[in-house]
């Protein structure tokens, strides 16, 4: 390795260490970064001329990626449970049904926030993350819409979709609860506790103990969101 390039990791772990970023992310830059490494190398020249950045743009370029990935579970939970709170109407599971724009949602607006979110986990520390950015938009502006037009009442119709379908949400919910609380990935658990909530009707027969389970679990969710803001000002390493 050239010294340039020695001096390049030196630097980065010391900004990395007096920004207070966990061992365990900055082993992980470090490791990105020796690698990307490798193709300045191949080309005989110091990596900072191979990125045409000086170390502080690739120190700032390291820093907005930091902020992006520490953030990026509280927007895709905050989207999702926007979406979910307002576009799945509670009271048409019982009649095993759903309306256009909840359907719009899980076809279109869950399904980039999910690839969004998981492109964000690749930990591209190094680069700018501009496809993710536009998706990032695209998903925004989505979700506005929707927000938008079911504020002004515009349902794209109902359609039934039978309980089975509504079952497999609530088993899905549970199944996302469960995975989160074990992962500690607190935005999976509250989203599956609000699935859990919205279908409890449809699991629970009995309208008054369903009733009494659904405000069971909007506490639940209240407490996992007071410990989810507690885990991220902790600033600790997801797993």
């Amino acid at each position: 390795m050239r010294e340039n390039d020695r001096e390049l990791l030196k630097r980065v772990e010391a900004y990395l260490s007096d920004q207070g970023v966990s061992p365990n992310a900055i082993s992980d830059i470090k490791e990105s970064l020796r690698r990307d490494i490798q193709k300045s190398e191949q080309k005989n020249i110091d990596y900072t001329t191979y990125r045409q950045k000086s170390t502080a743009e690739i120190l700032l370029t390291i820093q907005k990626n930091l902020f992006i990935m520490h953030f990026n579970p509280v927007v895709f939970f905050v989207i999702n449970f926007i979406m979910i709170a307002y576009l799945y109407s509670k009271q048409l599971v019982p009649f095993g049904a759903v309306t256009g724009l909840f359907i719009l949602y899980v076809f279109v607006i869950l399904p980039i926030s999910i690839l969004v979110y998981y492109r964000v986990r690749n930990k591209n520390y190094l680069y700018h993350n501009q496809s993710e950015r536009y998706l990032g938009v695209l998903l925004a502006v989505g979700a506005f819409v929707l927000m938008l037009m079911h504020t002004f009442d515009v349902t794209l119709g109902i359609h039934v979709v039978t309980h089975y379908a509504h079952m497999a949400v609530a088993i899905a919910g549970l199944i996302i609860t469960m995975y989160g609380l074990y992962r500690q990935h607190y935005e999976h658990t509250g989203i599956g506790l609000l699935l859990l909530q919205k279908t409890i009707d449809i699991i629970v027969p009995d309208a008054q103990i369903a009733q009494y389970l659904s405000i069971t679990l909007w506490i639940m969710l209240l407490v996992m969101i007071i410990i989810y803001t507690i885990d991220l000002s902790s600033n600790k390493e997801r797993r």
